[in-house]
């Protein structure tokens, strides 16, 4: 039971409690490998910004965020992989875990409200109707 753990992880309060309940729930059922999958969602730019390299910043922002997530997995004893993605969130979320056989995703919920998430949308909404495998979701109102 759930061999491969995939965790969306976008460096929030709730993404970080996901990955400490992955981590829990891997090593209660055993599970091979922990994966931590960070989308950096496409900026439509309208003009070239000149003098400014946006890959080399991008980068730094994606190990300022992965840095505390690598840390806490290197303590924590789980054998585990980072992969950073650009693109739609969920898109690439839902694609990863299905390509490469992935049995649950787990991944945090900011609880925007009702009005919030039917005008603006949800990653985890969207993963969780569009996944092949079971999500696991923690709440905001979790944490609190």
């Amino acid at each position: 039971m759930y061999k491969k753990i995939l965790v969306a992880f976008d460096g929030s309060t709730t993404s970080s409690h996901a990955l400490h309940h992955a981590v829990k729930l891997a090593k209660k059922v055993g599970s091979e490998k922990l994966t931590i999958l960070h989308v950096n969602k496409d900026l439509p730019l309208q003009e070239p910004i000149l003098n400014v390299n946006l890959d080399q910043l991008l980068d730094e922002e994606n190990q300022e965020i992965l840095t505390p997530a690598i840390q806490f997995l290197s303590k924590s004893g789980m054998n585990y992989e980072v992969h950073t993605f650009g693109g739609n969130p969920a898109h690439i979320i839902t694609s990863y875990a299905s390509e490469h056989n992935y049995e649950v995703i787990t991944m945090g919920n900011k609880g925007k409200g009702i009005i919030k998430e039917a005008l603006l949308g949800s990653v985890s909404h969207e993963v969780a109707q569009s996944a092949h495998c079971p999500v696991l979701i923690v709440k905001q109102a979790f944490l609190q």
